[in-house]
């Protein structure tokens, strides 16, 4: 059985930013390999400055980190041994309309930038979560789980295709309009478990210890939180 695949949509193009790429790599630590859409052979290794486009793959090696930065200032961060596609982005100048990614494997922090309107989502391969001004972080693991983990605004996760998630309602800073019945919201410092076969746990409190501690702290000083 596949992975389910969590995929973090950030809607980000206009024919420019198709050109030169959608997002750009402004911090790497150890390394980084770039598939470029549509190949199959091994990709070239990234550097700082290397630009992204659509449909492109980063895989990233043992004690690594990268950081792609986009138009409107959101970021994205993959850690150690993680696959990330870019599936889209769409932005009108600097301003975000849309943009996807799909985390096949690994660790990878989302800041979302707020934008009125605009679509920011994350999927694996049987959920999706959408957030607004939101930094969050998913884990897609081997067996087939995935974690997401919110650290400020309020992420929406729900299946991905079928009837969607139980109707549980979650309290945060925003009230659940009708299209987010089949939601389960999670505001910060809240998570939501993807089990291997696609059920989803209500949001329930976590604390972060160890690597994961680490891996927060890290990000949130990028961030500039901290």
């Amino acid at each position: 059985m596949r992975t389910p695949t969590l995929v973090l949509a950030l809607l980000l193009l206009t024919p420019e930013a198709m050109a030169a790429g959608a997002a750009q790599v402004s911090f790497l630590e150890g390394s980084a390999v770039l598939t470029k859409a549509g190949q199959t052979k091994t990709g070239a290794k990234l550097k700082r400055g290397v630009r992204i486009g659509v449909g492109d793959k980063i895989s990233t090696g043992a004690k690594s980190r990268i950081e792609l930065t986009l138009p409107d200032g959101s970021a994205l961060r993959l850690g150690a041994e993680t696959e990330l596609v870019l599936d889209a982005a769409r932005f009108d100048g600097k301003r975000r309309e849309a943009v996807g990614v799909t985390v096949l494997l690994g660790r990878v922090w989302a800041k979302a930038a707020k934008a009125v309107g605009a679509s920011f989502e994350v999927q694996t391969k049987n959920a999706v979560s959408g957030v607004r001004g939101t930094s969050f972080t998913v884990l897609a693991q081997q067996d087939s789980s995935a974690i997401v983990r919110v650290y400020s605004g309020t992420v929406g996760v729900k299946k991905k295709g079928g009837p969607g998630a139980p109707r549980v309602q979650v309290p945060g800073p925003q009230e659940i309009a009708k299209t987010q019945w089949d939601e389960i919201v999670a505001s910060a410092m809240k998570q939501v478990k993807v089990s291997a076969l696609g059920d989803l746990s209500p949001a329930e409190s976590f604390e972060d210890e160890g690597a994961e501690l680490e891996w927060a702290q890290w990000n949130q000083k990028r961030d500039g939180g901290g």
